[in-house]
């Protein structure tokens, strides 16, 4: 099955594809790697935390298993299909709740979507439900990881990064191959990178502020509400 996105994004690869590229059966056999430690070390107790883009769960479940609540959100109905927590079906863009989280987080440098529309929406979601005093979290893309072609093996699986560009704007894209117990899937992503001070504006125009990084490599960052 093979999905193109409106941005140069999309995947292949056997089962079913995500809008943006992602394949479903790769994901479901994957676990967090250390992802959930990262998040967890800014979580108050017992938070009632709004996942956007939980895709097969791989960080919803160590969430779950912490004692928080968990808001899982996808337009896959196949990545939903796989998790047990509360879901909802809706693209991020377009999600509005009538409700407020203390914690609302969006992994997979969604905020490096290459489309400026998009970007906005995306962040308007994280302001309109976190709750004031709550918190924003980000994971944002490392530009280093699209540098130059790559492979990198890890037991039975195989990560190929390949047809690499760097385009005007600072914009990057690549081709990332997985192979998997004989199974393959490619997925194309392009992102926008930022610096920080680009961040903290894109942050500051949809009245999020406060940021603070919770990695050395700024890829991990928290942001309130103004």
């Amino acid at each position: 099955m093979e999905i193109r996105g409106s941005s140069g994004q999309g995947g292949s690869g056997p089962g079913a594809i995500t809008p943006d590229g992602s394949p479903v059966e790769l994901y479901v056999d994957t676990g967090a790697h250390g992802e959930d430690e990262v998040i967890a070390s800014v979580l108050p107790p017992r938070a009632d935390i709004l996942e956007l883009g939980c895709g097969t769960g791989r960080i919803t479940r160590p969430l779950l298993a912490r004692g928080h609540h968990v808001v899982a959100v996808d337009e896959s109905p196949e990545m939903l299909a796989h998790l047990t927590s509360e879901t909802v079906r809706s693209s991020i863009e377009d999600l509005r709740l009538d409700r407020r989280f203390d914690v609302v987080l969006m992994m997979s440098f969604l905020i490096n979507a290459p489309d400026e529309p998009v970007r906005r929406r995306l962040l308007e979601t994280c302001t309109h439900h976190v709750r004031p005093g709550g918190v924003v979290i980000l994971q944002r893309h490392d530009r280093a990881s699209f540098a130059e072609p790559l492979v990198m093996d890890r037991e039975d699986h195989r990560l190929e990064i390949h047809e690499v560009e760097h385009l005007p704007g600072d914009i990057d894209a690549a081709t990332m191959t997985h192979t998997v117990a004989a199974r393959t899937w490619s997925q194309r992503v392009v992102v926008q990178n930022f610096t920080d001070d680009e961040l903290e504006t894109l942050l500051a125009e949809a009245g999020l502020g406060k940021v603070g990084y919770l990695t050395p490599d700024h890829t991990w960052l928290t942001t309130h509400l103004l």
